[in-house]
């Protein structure tokens, strides 16, 4: 994502949707002084969801549209009515239920297929369909493209990954210990780790190693334009192609082959460019939720120095801080878009959906529901809640990288507080700024005096 042209002061984002398109969010109308502003007149809708601004996160907007319901109507940039659920509870019980809720928005969004329903900006680009991979799918179709995913990302597999993973992000750190005593943690070190995860999860081979990297970095490069961006994800979908061609011929021992295993097992197997298509998921998902979870919880460290000593003298264990950090900044405060399959009520709450309707599960909102967590807007590594939450979603889209990304975010913290005890923020907590987004949630920058 990058801040690339301002409006009012407030610059646009540009996000990467898994689909493969470069997003824009528009910042027109957005009022940093407001947490939640009145939708205009005669829109229908009583709220508006603007997402981070400089001056609020999306966390504290949340509870404000918990004082008007647990799912309330509200307008998202760029101009879709939706209900924002922001009950913990009613969020994984419509995030469980895989018949009556749905992600497909060409099966589930009347008018979205046949192009009567207008739709643009972020979330056009959310419920493409141009790319179909498992994010966007629904039923029988879901479960074909997640299965193969799900069965190459074992546990076994993380497990044999951890000394690549921990060789990494040694790496990263000797990158940090070489350069400035002042360094941005975003670039210099939380991007560092999961990109290179990924090169050696996939088993790049050396020829396609220098082409994947090139396209790669252009990918998360936050001086790119939009079709900058646009012509990396064509570059990484071309070297995907040619990596999937070669383990069909060649299969090894890495989460490609065990991809193309376990999709051609199928019933229903699928075709190379599903296959592209979901490590394309793979890519953008682990990088970019991964990243924002490891800046985080070395935020939430920083900033709680009685917490940070808790976990450094061994008083609570360093796993703990990580489900806290997820609970209360999730990586992915959104995930756009669901749809009621049919017409729903809530018989706890009340709260009904019509057939069609628009739901965006706010995840940063379900994790700070003061009815789970008592003092939910505090960072405590001792809290007995901390693993009620929704970071990695609920039910069937439950993101089968979890365990990889806990293992990443854990080892990555680890190490860094080890090598780097007397490191400290070198800004006031107050003067981080936060991604300008309803659906990414970490940090623009996070400057670190090291030593």
């Amino acid at each position: 994502m990058r801040a690339d042209q301002s409006h009012a002061g407030v610059p646009a984002v540009t996000l990467i949707h898994p689909s493969g398109a470069a997003i824009t969010t528009d910042p027109t109308g957005l009022t940093p002084a407001e947490a939640v502003a009145p939708s205009p007149a005669g829109s229908g809708c009583p709220l508006r969801l603007h997402g981070s601004t400089p001056s609020r996160s999306i966390t504290a907007e949340g509870h404000l549209l918990r004082q008007h319901g647990e799912a309330p109507a509200v307008e998202l940039p760029g101009g879709v009515r939706a209900r924002v659920v922001v009950s913990h509870r009613l969020a994984q019980s419509l995030s469980a239920d895989s018949e009556g809720i749905s992600r497909d928005a060409a099966l589930h969004w009347p008018g979205f297929a046949d192009g009567t329903r207008e739709v643009e900006g972020v979330i056009a680009a959310w419920t493409a369909t141009a790319s179909r991979n498992a994010l966007n799918s629904y039923g029988e179709n879901h479960r074909r493209l997640r299965a193969p995913i799900a069965a190459a990302l074992t546990k076994r597999r993380v497990e044999a990954m951890t000394p690549d993973i921990e060789a990494i992000v040694e790496e990263a750190l000797d990158h940090l210990a070489n350069g400035p005593n002042v360094a941005d943690l975003v670039p210099g070190f939380a991007l560092r780790i999961p990109h290179q995860v990924i090169v050696r999860l996939f088993g790049m081979p050396a020829d396609l190693m220098g082409p994947f990297y090139a396209a790669a970095a252009g990918l998360f490069d936050t001086s790119a334009t939009a079709e900058e961006m646009a012509a990396s994800m064509e570059r990484v979908g071309l070297v995907l192609e040619q990596l999937v061609a070669l383990r069909r011929a060649s299969p090894g021992d890495d989460l490609v082959s065990d991809l193309i295993r376990a999709a051609d097992e199928a019933e229903d197997p699928l075709t190379d460019d599903e296959l592209r298509d979901q490590l394309m998921l793979v890519i953008i998902a682990g990088t970019e939720t991964t990243v924002h979870a490891i800046g985080n919880i070395l935020v939430h460290l920083l900033t709680h120095p009685a917490q940070l000593d808790l976990v450094v003298r061994g008083e609570v264990p360093l796993e703990n801080a990580v489900e806290e950090s997820l609970r209360l900044q999730p990586p992915a405060a959104s995930v756009p878009l669901r749809f009621a399959v049919r017409d729903l009520t809530d018989a706890e709450s009340g709260e009904s959906f019509r057939q069609g309707e628009e739901i965006l599960i706010l995840l940063a909102a379900a994790g700070t529901d003061p009815a789970v967590h008592d003092q939910p807007d505090a960072f405590d590594v001792r809290r007995p809640t901390a693993r009620r939450h929704m970071a990695f979603g609920h039910g069937e889209h439950f993101c089968p990288g979890a365990v990889l990304a806990r293992r990443e975010i854990a080892i990555a913290a680890a190490r860094f507080l080890h090598r780097f005890p007397d490191a400290r923020l070198a800004t006031a907590p107050e003067d981080l700024t936060l991604t300008q987004s309803f659906i990414s949630n970490g940090h623009q920058a996070i400057p670190v005096q090291l030593r």
